[in-house]
Formats: C-alpha cells, sequence, structure tokens
C-alpha cells in the first residue's frame, strides 16, 4: 500500500497562519494532501464540493474518496523518491480545470528538491484565482521549534529520531557539517548533502528516506514577494504564502 498519512492538524495550522481566513464559499486545493486530513479539522468550514486533493499516492486517492465522497480525488502518478518511485519523472499537475482561492501545501517540498519546488510552485500559483493565497511549508534545519521541551534545531530533533534507531549515527559531526547551511538535504538516513542537490539512485523503484531542510532567509530570497512565517500550533514547519494579484 502506498503512503497513507496520520498527520492531523493541517487545517488549524494553515487557518492560523492565513490568520483565520474566510473558508466558507471558497474553492480549495490541498496539493499532496493525501488522504484528506485536512478536511478531518475543518468541520463545516470547507464545502466538500470546493475542496480538491490531488496526490502521488494512489491509495491515499481512494481511502480519501471513500471518508469524503463529496469531495474532488485526483491521483498524480508523479516520481517521487519517497512516495511513488514508479511515477513519471516530471510529470505535469493535472489541471482541473478549476481556479482555486487557496492552495495549501503541508510537508511536500520537505521531500523534494529546490529545481522541482521551483517549478510547482510556478504552476500552482498560476492556478490561483486573483487575489488567490498559495501557502506551502518547508522545515529550516536551524530553528528551533520546542525550546521549551526539547534541545536543539529541527536538524537535530531528525537526527536524534534517526540515531534512536541508529546508534552508529554521529549526530554531532553530522550538525557540525550543517553549521551555516543554507540549505541541505538528509538521504537515507544516513548521507547529508550541504547546498547541494543529492544522488538519488535511479534504479526503477528505488526508494528510501529524502529529508530536505530551508533557512527562512533563504525561502525569502527564493520569493521575494512572499510572507514567511515562523512555525505556529507547536509545529516544526514555517510557512511560506505568496498571493496572486487581482487582474
Amino acid at each position: 500500500m502506498s503512503f497513507i498519512s496520520k498527520k492531523y492538524g493541517q487545517f488549524d495550522y494553515f487557518d492560523c497562519q492565513i490568520d483565520h481566513a474566510q473558508w466558507r464559499g471558497r474553492t480549495v486545493l490541498d496539493f499532496g494532501g493525501n488522504v484528506g486530513n485536512l478536511l478531518a479539522g475543518a468541520g463545516d468550514a470547507i464545502d466538500h464540493r470546493r475542496y480538491w486533493c490531488i496526490d502521488i499516492s494512489r491509495d491515499a486517492i481512494d481511502l480519501g474518496r471513500k471518508r469524503y465522497p463529496a469531495a474532488n480525488w485526483v491521483f498524480y502518478d508523479r516520481y517521487n523518491y519517497c512516495f511513488n518511485p514508479t511515477g513519471t519523472r516530471g510529470l505535469a499537475i493535472p489541471d482541473v480545470g478549476v481556479e482555486f482561492d487557496y492552495i495549501l501545501v503541508y510537508s511536500v517540498f520537505t521531500h523534494t528538491d529546490l529545481e522541482e519546488l521551483r517549478e510547482l510552485v510556478s504552476v500552482l500559483e498560476s492556478r490561483l484565482k486573483p487575489g488567490g493565497t498559495l501557502a506551502f511549508t518547508f522545515i529550516d534545519p536551524h530553528f528551533h521549534s520546542w525550546p521549551d521541551t526539547r534541545r536543539g534545531s529541527n536538524l537535530r530533533y531528525r537526527l536524534d529520531r534517526i540515531e534512536e534507531g541508529n546508534p552508529s549515527l554521529d549526530v554531532e559531526a553530522v550538525l557540525a557539517r550543517a553549521d551555516g547551511a543554507e540549505r541541505c538535504v538528509l538521504v537515507n538516513d544516513e548521507s547529508l548533502w550541504v547546498n547541494d542537490n543529492p544522488e538519488l539512485p535511479l534504479s526503477p523503484g528505488s526508494t528510501g528516506t529524502h529529508h530536505v531542510f530551508y533557512t527562512a532567509s533563504f525561502m525569502q530570497a527564493e520569493f521575494p514577494r512572499a510572507s514567511i512565517l515562523s512555525p505556529k500550533n507547536r509545529e516544526m514547519q514555517h510557512c511560506c504564502i505568496l498571493r496572486a494579484t487581482r487582474r
């Protein structure tokens, strides 16, 4: 079975980041929304008939359709090293013939390379209504998301979790390599690529882990028009908000 997310809280996160937006009567694209856990937290704030989910997990799309049959579900068979290793590389985002008031992207670009991030953001922006909002998350490796309860940065948090299953991992050495990095990628829970794109296995069906980190300052430079917001609701992810110009 392809990936089924058990993460909840996406609606509350985006509602907070977009300053408690007006959802009623608005069209929403949940890009990479998996089984639609965004809807689970939205209550009746989002009209299911105006909600679209596009995801690269066929099983998630099928399950989401069963849970929320009034919503719109689209399988997107694009290659991803973590979640869809048999998909088509560079496959275009399906055009569903709708312009959206809100396009929400939670923890998608934490598993894609920089070129793919740029490509997908550009296309998603073009699918917004005039005045619409695109909001996507990213993880800053050096940010301390929970200073009151957990030591260290987001990258340390990830490495500490890996070390629990792999005591041979030298967490301090990896952190030292990442010191001052604007972006870094942790591949297969062992190889850290700093300010560079990793070389992923090219054999068909190869899969593994691929955790991508960008600093807030790097994202601001990449998207000068964007608002870059710190994590809220005790999440570890920053939010990048882009608003379409009104025509």
